[in-house]
């Protein structure tokens, strides 16, 4: 049933149902064809039949206007998304704390420590990597992103 749901429902991003994607119709519910509603009483079996042959031959046009619709969706979700996080930039010289669940380097859990280090920032690459050191001056053997 919650299979039946989804696929007869539509969808935010598409703006149509994964149904009548997949088969270029909408659904009936078994209900339907169960208590002949008006939807099946009024249909003979050759307008039903030229109703399937257009609703294929239009399904194609129908795919491509859904992707077309995915693919602004995603664009919008992104660009909402984007205007919330505030980007971070540390400087060369300048002590930062790393993210434990990065390395693992001690025992997560409930009660285990979420931040590692200090460390020192050596190097600052253009993609957001660091380069880090201990506090002895030994290089710290990963590189990778820092947490905020």
């Amino acid at each position: 049933m919650v299979l039946w749901s989804y696929r007869t429902t539509p969808q935010k991003s598409t703006k149509e149902t994964p149904f009548s994607l997949t088969y270029g119709t909408e659904a009936m519910l078994p209900m339907e064809v169960a208590v002949n509603t008006l939807r099946v009483a009024n249909q003979d079996e050759e307008s039903k039949t030229q109703d399937l042959r257009i609703n294929l031959d239009i399904l194609e046009e129908k795919r491509e206007e859904s992707g077309v619709r995915q693919v602004a969706y995603k664009h919008a979700t992104k660009r909402y998304y984007n205007q919330r996080v505030k980007e971070k930039a540390f400087k060369v010289g300048k002590y930062v704390l790393r993210k434990n669940e990065a390395s693992r380097a001690q025992p997560q859990g409930k009660l285990g420590p979420t931040w590692e280090g200090p460390y020192r920032v050596t190097e600052a690459n253009r993609n957001g990597a660091y380069v880090l050191e201990t506090m002895e001056g030994r290089p710290f053997e990963e590189h990778g992103m820092l947490g905020t």
